[in-house]
């Protein structure tokens, strides 16, 4: 399910059984065995066109430390306790915690559907937007950035300031 939910692999039951597989007879102690294990689970020539052991490694990593609890619990805080007229810039590397960051951005951006429609000033205070979009799409890297650096490639970066 890990691999699945995070890591979007579409042959994650067979990478799973693989490891279950393999460690009903031996512990996996190294990166490199597990990269072995993901090899002949999926077979080499689908391993060598999508690399999918980076996708289960992160997913790993997003589970163990609890990544996306940590934004949604971190990101709704931060925004309560910005100051009116400060911002929050975020940089995603995936697309589970852009989509996070961008739902929460979109959640405290919105007037409340109550009072849709209704003039700013006949809106209650608690059921005003707290934030503005910066921008509305995400800012993605220059072509000069990722020729300086090839691992911003996958980076956005969104901004909000409190109202």
């Amino acid at each position: 399910n890990i691999f699945y939910k995070y890591a979007e692999e579409a042959r994650s039951k067979v990478i799973a059984k693989g490891i279950v597989n393999y460690r009903k007879n031996k512990t996996i102690e190294k990166t490199l065995e597990l990269v072995e294990i993901i090899k002949s689970s999926v077979g080499a020539n689908y391993f060598y066109k999508k690399h999918p052991e980076r996708e289960i490694f992160q997913a790993i990593r997003i589970e163990v430390n609890s990544e996306l609890k940590a934004i949604e619990v971190a990101l709704p805080e931060a925004i309560k306790r910005l100051k009116v007229g400060g911002r929050i810039c975020v940089i995603t590397f995936h697309s589970l915690e852009d989509r996070l960051v961008k739902n929460i951005f979109k959640k405290y951006s919105e007037t409340n559907e109550i009072f849709k429609g209704l003039p700013d000033k006949d809106i209650p205070l608690e059921y005003r937007p707290l934030i503005k979009l910066v921008n509305k799409k995400p800012i993605l890297p220059s072509e000069q950035e990722l020729k300086e650096n090839s691992r911003s490639k996958s980076a956005k970066l969104r901004v909000i300031e409190r109202i």
